[in-house]
């Protein structure tokens, strides 16, 4: 992974953290940034479920700080 892309993903973690409040915080991580998706692990489906609900507002949170191609779309995995 290039230095720019490291940047961009460690950009991507903490807005996204921030736009995801103290609770849910907890039970997601950023796997991985792959073009113009945002791939996120959840601790169980229900969590998934509504930050799909609300994935409009959580990708204008983390394009806000990206200075490259923003983010459309969020693709939501199972922690394993």
């Amino acid at each position: 992974m290039g230095v720019s892309r490291q940047v961009r993903q460690s950009r991507v973690e903490t807005a996204f953290k921030e736009a995801c409040g103290d609770y849910i915080r907890e039970h997601v991580r950023v796997v991985a940034v792959q073009g113009t998706t945002l791939v996120v692990a959840c601790a169980h489906p229900t969590i998934a479920h509504q930050l799909q609900m609300e994935s409009v507002r959580m990708l204008e949170v983390v394009n806000q700080g990206l200075d490259a191609k923003p983010l459309t779309r969020i693709r939501f995995v199972s922690e394993a």
